[in-house]
Parts: structure tokens; C-alpha cells; sequence
């Protein structure tokens, strides 16, 4: 049921890229959407143009071993509302870039959090980048 959701969710958002025009690069975006899992499991997929493919992966694995921070939801004063559980999953490229990237990449990321996120989201990525998320429309 799981890989299932996260199917459509990739889906759902390639099919939005399709809407992009393709000349050039792409216009930079970030866009989430989100589920919620038992009571209080915030799953949160995100298309973001501020990493890359490679760099989600390298950010991936560092968290995994202890040698970056994980991810914050945090809020628009940039207090932490909570912190990511679980693993980074990386998905796939896509081809959205921000900041002169070619591409971005599409993320899963999970909180603990009884707060749903709706509309807008900013999860703090490292020390010095937050990235403020709109929800995808249906």
C-alpha cells in the first residue's frame, strides 16, 4: 500500500511536469504533497530544484551515517516543529533546477508530527538552506 502511494505521488507529480515548457531549463520549483500515516507519521514527498539527483543521494547517505544533520520542518520564524524520521528516500531526477542546477530530484521524507503541513512547508536542508514548499494542487 505503501509503494503504492508512493507511486502515484511520483506520478502525479511527473505528470505536472509535463506542464513545464521545455525550452531551455526548466522555471525553478518546489512543491509538495503529503499523507499521513497512523496518527502522527507526516510523509512528505518533495520536487525540489535546489538539489540535484547526485546531491539528494550524497545528502542521503550522509545522514545515514551520521555526518549531516537530518532534515528540519521548520517554521517561518525558523523554529523546528520537528525533525526527519526515518530515511531520506531519494527518488528520481527531474528536470527542474534552481540556482543555475540543471535538474532537481523528487525526495520522501518522513516526520513525527501531529501538525499536517498544508499549502506551504520550509524544511531546513542544511546549516545554511531552507526551502520554502508550495503543496501541489490536485
Amino acid at each position: 500500500m505503501v509503494l503504492r502511494r508512493s507511486t502515484t505521488t511520483v506520478v502525479l507529480l511527473s505528470l505536472t511536469l509535463a506542464l513545464v515548457p521545455r525550452s531551455g531549463s526548466a522555471a525553478c520549483m518546489n512543491k509538495f504533497v503529503r499523507r499521513t500515516e497512523g496518527a502522527n507519521r507526516q510523509v512528505v514527498t518533495l520536487l525540489t530544484g535546489k538539489l540535484t539527483f547526485e546531491e539528494a543521494k550524497t545528502l542521503a547517505q550522509a545522514i545515514a551515517s551520521h555526518q549531516a544533520p537530518l532534515l528540519e520542518w521548520v517554521d517561518d520564524g525558523g523554529k523546528v516543529i520537528t525533525r526527519q524520521f526515518g530515511d531520506l528516500k531519494v527518488m528520481r531526477p527531474m528536470p527542474v533546477g534552481c540556482d543555475g542546477r540543471a535538474s532537481g530530484v523528487v525526495v520522501i521524507v518522513t516526520f513525527m508530527s501531529l501538525n499536517t503541513p498544508t499549502k506551504k512547508i520550509s524544511i531546513k536542508l542544511d546549516a545554511n538552506t531552507t526551502v520554502a514548499f508550495e503543496q501541489q494542487g490536485d
